[in-house]
């Protein structure tokens, strides 16, 4: 590869560079800057940029960043910004209208944006902490350019290191580690396919993603044929078949919204909304399942098993994976996404991260999550339980409860009451499609709230 072009780089996603990374004992990701819209992979050279809080009675030296702008002069730039402030903003739509006209494929900012729409509006990718309104005059002024820099806490990164950001979040490569880092990332993306196409055949998950294939991967291990590793058998079904009382309970859900039966639960006094569980898109319809719940904890000496479970997952279920809210590293992966989704399997909810969401956005297959990472778990951590109670976004979710999850979220129905807040759910479904009725017949909303009791809908009987 020559090393100022980042070609075959680009051929890779976040997913398999944290891969190597790790492999290479490399700190590099970093948690916590998503695209700020729904921005494109970005691949490029880091041309660095400090700033700080503005201390009273100083004046800035120079306008926020447009020197470094204004200085970029090939078209392979990537802006990183370190040492921004919750709240306030160090990048907006005047500076990537600039940065656009200079040819930079993106700005990553550990730091806030604004005019956020400004820059999708013309196609710029900006990755970040959020969004904001408030302007960093005044507030935030430039520190230092083309100095080594601190994203995160916990990555440096130098004028000239390669970047790669997309979904999952961003990455950075030692400039003087570019060809390792890459030789391993197609290594691992060689392997990582093979794996995936055992799934696709049936072979069992926990064959396929057992340790001493990952331990092939190592750097001064060749990858091996697809002969090598072929499937000793196909199953592209799941043998593991619903239980008819499961696909009774779901079935009371099918056509309600999470909205709707949190108010339910709200009414008879159950806490089931999980807090900060997410979906990765806005899904379009519901998920309903059973819960199959696993609970994961820190890696043992040696590690043990991370994903054997899904081989006793049943058609239908949920996977309700507590990993005690970590965000350092994920408990789900493309591979899994696959293996799960030609299983029949509805969905996943995870109290911590998943990576490789691409592949599960692409697919369709339902994940909600406290959100996406790109960092394995793999010697991170490993499955503790399986079957026994866990507890997702604080709430207590015990095996076969029934999942209801959207684009709204997600909440646990206790299975022995699973009738009880499906009735209160039609019930306020009811009411609710009679005030949208009366409102599009001319009522006031007052008027149609009173008539249909809609102030006690929610309240405890």
């Amino acid at each position: 590869m020559a090393i100022s072009s980042p070609h075959r780089l680009s051929a890779l996603d976040t997913n398999t560079v944290s891969d190597a990374l790790d492999f290479l004992q490399l700190k590099g990701a970093t948690y916590g800057l998503k695209p700020l819209w729904d921005c494109p992979k970005i691949v490029g050279r880091a041309s660095t940029v400090k700033v700080g809080v503005k201390q009273d009675g100083t004046s800035p030296t120079v306008h926020l960043i447009t020197p470094v702008i204004d200085a970029i002069a090939t078209d392979d730039r990537i802006l990183v910004i370190a040492g921004g402030t919750d709240g306030v903003s160090c990048w907006g739509d005047i500076l990537a209208n600039a940065a656009q006209a200079k040819h930079i494929r993106g700005t990553i900012i550990d730091g806030m944006s604004r005019d956020i729409d400004g820059s999708r509006d013309i196609g710029y990718p900006v990755y970040g902490r959020g969004v904001t309104m408030i302007s960093a005059r005044n507030r935030i002024v430039q520190v230092e350019s083309g100095s080594p820099i601190q994203v995160r806490g916990r990555v440096t990164v130098n004028q000239d290191d390669y970047v790669i950001a997309d979904r999952c979040g961003a990455v950075f490569i030692p400039a003087e580690r570019i060809l390792e880092v890459v030789e391993l990332g197609e290594r691992i993306d060689r392997r990582q396919a093979l794996m995936v196409q055992d799934v696709r055949t049936g072979k069992p998950v926990s064959e396929v993603m057992h340790d001493t294939r990952f331990e092939a991967i190592h750097p001064q291990e060749k990858t091996p044929s697809p002969h090598a590793i072929a499937p000793s058998r196909s199953r592209s079904q799941n043998p593991k078949e619903a239980s008819p009382e499961d696909q009774e309970l779901s079935a009371l859900f099918a056509d309600s919204d999470t909205p709707a039966v949190s108010d339910a639960l709200d009414k008879l006094g159950i806490p089931g909304q999980a807090f900060n569980i997410m979906p990765l898109t806005n899904y379009s319809k519901v998920t309903v399942g059973p819960a199959f719940t696993v609970s994961y904890l820190p890696a043992s000496n040696p590690p043990g098993s991370v994903g054997d479970f899904i081989d006793d997952v049943a058609v239908g279920d949920v996977i309700v994976i507590d990993n005690g809210g970590r965000t350092d590293c994920t408990v789900w992966g493309d591979i899994m996404t696959q293996y799960a989704g030609l299983r029949g399997i509805a969905g996943t909810v995870i109290d911590g991260v998943c990576r490789d969401v691409n592949r599960a956005i692409d697919d369709g297959y339902p994940i909600f999550t406290a959100g996406r990472w790109m960092r394995t778990g793999k010697d991170r951590v490993q499955v503790g339980e399986v079957n026994q109670p866990v507890g997702i976004g604080k709430v207590r979710v015990q095996p076969r409860d029934i999942v209801v999850a959207d684009a709204n979220g997600v909440v646990i129905i206790p299975r022995d009451r699973a009738r009880e807040v499906a009735e209160i759910t039609r019930k306020i479904e009811k009411s609710e499609d009679g005030i949208r009725e009366l409102i599009s017949g001319g009522a006031s909303i007052a008027e149609a709230r009173e008539k249909l009791g809609y102030h006690s809908l929610q309240r405890k009987a």
